[in-house]
């Protein structure tokens, strides 16, 4: 082997070994960047994450609305005090508040004697028809008689006054009175009267009766024809 040879050799072997050095000089190089970058990336992931707890804290804060909606509502819907105790109110003021209960019940009681005084349907034609007749002066006088004796025989307990006894054609109106000497006539003493008198003979013969009464009136409309 020549000088030229090992020459030509040499300047080769310190070629390649140029090349080889620069060729992973340049791959440290550009591998560098991207371990950077993703150092960068994970050091930036956490910045995300305050605004997911952000979200989650806000999440549970919106229900304290309704909650304290309803502590409104029950604040409106809470009871009111009762009314102070008539006996704790000065005496004056009680008398003035009894007073105008006792009115109150008065014109309660007033109107419901009226609504069972107001005439019904049957009454009301009976009435109708009793005013339209003409006196049949026999059978009306018969009638009447008989009603009087049915007072003084039929052993009631207390007798009742005759205010009036009338009847026409075919009607009869009676209106009796609970008796001026006894203060304890009411309602069962007409009930008295009205059970034995539906067993008269006098009571047979008619077909249509209605009666209206209190404690101390009582008043019979009855027709012999339906």
């Amino acid at each position: 082997m020549n000088k030229n040879s090992l020459l030509t050799l040499g300047i080769g072997f310190i070629a390649g070994v140029g090349l080889t050095w620069s060729y992973f000089n340049l791959s440290s190089s550009d591998s560098t960047p991207a371990k950077v970058q993703h150092a960068d990336t994970k050091q930036q992931t956490p910045l995300v994450q305050p605004a997911k707890i952000s979200e989650a804290t806000a999440k549970r804060v919106v229900p304290a609305a309704p909650e304290q909606s309803a502590r409104l509502e029950q604040k409106d819907i809470s009871p009111k005090p009762d009314p102070q105790p008539l006996d704790e109110l000065p005496l004056e003021e009680q008398v003035t508040q009894l007073k105008l209960q006792l009115a109150q019940q008065k014109s309660v009681m007033e109107s419901v004697v009226k609504q069972l005084r107001a005439p019904n349907d049957v009454q009301a034609a009976l009435q109708a028809q009793f005013d339209e007749q003409q006196r049949d002066e026999e059978w009306a006088y018969q009638t009447e008689t008989a009603l009087q004796d049915f007072l003084l025989t039929a052993d009631l307990a207390s007798i009742p006054d005759i205010v009036s006894a009338e009847c026409k054609t075919s009607v009869c109106k009676f209106k009796l009175a609970a008796p001026t000497d006894n203060d304890s006539f009411d309602h069962t003493q007409w009930r008295e009267l009205n059970d034995k008198l539906m067993k008269q003979k006098l009571w047979l013969q008619f077909k249509r009766t209605t009666s209206t009464s209190s404690d101390t009136e009582l008043t019979l409309l009855m027709a012999t024809e339906l």
